[in-house]
């Protein structure tokens, strides 16, 4: 009898298999849990002060393609070529990478994506017929009249000075070359439609809709009360823009001083009854080294190559289509879509039987307890 139980045993395949066709055997009435796609927030996403879609703006890079990478940037920051540059990267410093050998360049593949030849393609909203004035051309009131003209406002920027920049053109050229500067800041007006002027003061704010002062484009013993008064003309209450320390913002706080002007931008399309100029996506839950399985990823050097070193990132908790889960999936559920776009689940097969997320590198698969 045993002998018998042992020759069964050495019969068995060396994996549980199905040699016929099984399609017609809907096998997925047996799952308790299913598998759902759940894009985590990776951590040098959390940590940007403007909430970049740091991980896709590498994918773009590591896949070849520096205007796709832009583009995402531009969403959510009108100068990453200024950022890429004077930006502290707070984003660096939580990057899982280093787990493995080093973290991620951020920074350089962010100046490395502003430099792309192609230049964004955005969309802008219909003409609203609303016009916008903003005083002061530092970065917090460049990105207010940059995504107030996405917006589809017309608007102006009446700059004092020579240049327009603000506080950013005291970094050191080294850091920010003029010519940068000024590429940025005339790709910005060119994506939203907005009118620089230098030189310029508002002489009369008549049959204007909405006026926002840059108050930390303004040198610094000019007081709130100094920059208000000048703009007493017959317009609108101007809607301010300051930095929460009376010391303003530091060079490297740029990011800071742009996530501002995108703020007082929301503010200003409240003020003319308008739907909100920039409405910042959901993220989910924060990507944390316990999701990742860092034996997955063999250790590479840092490259000076855009693209090579892009390819050194996790991905942490977003899906980029390594298909690990349809490698490791016994029943062939996960698959590729026909764009090859995402990963699709076969819910009339598949068991639930946890496997395709138990594999996934980075966490983006989890189960649910769903139909």
């Amino acid at each position: 009898m045993a002998k018998k139980q042992i020759d069964s045993i050495m019969q068995l395949p060396v994996m549980p298999l199905t040699i016929e066709d099984m399609t017609w055997n809907k096998t997925g009435t047996w799952r308790l849990l299913t598998p759902v796609q759940q894009d985590k927030t990776a951590p040098c996403r959390a940590a940007c002060p403007l909430g970049q879609p740091v991980p896709q703006m590498i994918h773009q890079l590591a896949e070849g393609d520096p205007a796709a990478a832009l583009a995402a940037l531009m969403v959510f920051n009108p100068m990453p070529g200024v950022t890429g540059r004077l930006c502290y990267h707070p984003c660096q410093a939580k990057c899982l990478r280093k787990e493995v050998d080093q973290g991620i360049a951020i920074q350089s593949l962010e100046k490395s994506a502003s430099q792309a030849e192609a230049g964004p393609s955005l969309e802008r909203r219909d003409d609203t017929g609303k016009q916008v004035v903003v005083c002061g051309s530092g970065p917090a009131g460049l990105a207010a009249a940059y995504f107030l003209g996405l917006a589809g406002n017309s608007v102006t920027v009446l700059e004092p000075g020579e240049e327009a920049g603000g506080f950013i053109r005291q970094a050191k050229s080294e850091q920010l070359p003029p010519q940068v500067l000024a590429k940025e800041i005339e790709r910005l007006a060119q994506a939203a439609g907005v009118e620089i002027k230098t030189k310029a003061t508002p002489s009369s704010l008549a049959g204007i809709d909405l006026v926002l002062v840059d108050a930390s484009a303004h040198a610094p013993d000019s007081s709130e009360a100094e920059v208000v008064s000048a703009l007493a003309n017959g317009g609108p209450e101007p809607i301010l823009l300051q930095a929460e320390k009376q010391s303003g913002f530091k060079v490297v706080q740029v990011a800071h001083a742009l996530a501002l002007g995108r703020e007082a931008a929301n503010r200003g399309q409240e003020a003319l009854g308008l739907p909100a100029a920039f409405t910042p996506s959901e993220l989910g839950p924060l990507a944390t080294l316990e999701d990742i399985k860092l034996g997955f990823f063999a250790p590479a050097p840092a490259s000076e190559t855009p693209q090579e070193e892009a390819s050194r990132c996790l991905s942490c908790g977003t899906c980029n289509l390594c298909q690990q889960c349809a490698l490791s999936c016994p029943d062939a559920c996960c698959n590729l879509d026909e764009a090859g776009e995402s990963i699709e689940i076969d819910l009339y097969h598949c068991k639930g039987c946890g496997i395709c997320s138990y594999e996934c590198p980075r966490g983006a698969l989890v189960m649910e307890n769903q139909p």
